[in-house]
């Protein structure tokens, strides 16, 4: 799941078919960026190896939480310091408008 245009988001695939949405993979976000608005039509679950991750709904993940998201969660998330992601998905990510995100 590339990030935004002009926004320093990385991923390193560790077992990731995006196909079929299934796997999992590193994501690293530089210092002040976010991630692109998506929909999971599966679950995902992500361990923070490193720094902060704040949801677009305020909540504030930080190194050593592990995040459990059901299917049909729609976010995209904001790293003030940077991070470091391990995430799996079981399921295709829809990418999402900042109005789609907001209809949801």
């Amino acid at each position: 799941m590339p990030g935004l245009p002009d926004e320093d988001v990385w991923w390193k695939n560790i077992s990731y078919d995006e196909t079929a949405g299934q796997g999992s993979y590193l994501m690293i976000m530089a210092p002040g960026t976010r991630c692109n608005p998506h929909r999971h039509n599966g679950p995902e679950e992500f361990y923070v190896v490193e720094g902060d991750l704040e949801d677009c709904d305020g909540h504030m993940y930080r190194a050593g939480d592990f995040v459990s998201l059901s299917g049909g969660s729609a976010h995209y998330s904001v790293s003030h310091s940077g991070c470091r992601l391990v995430v799996t998905h079981r399921g295709v990510v829809d990418d999402l408008t900042q109005e789609e995100l907001e209809e949801t």
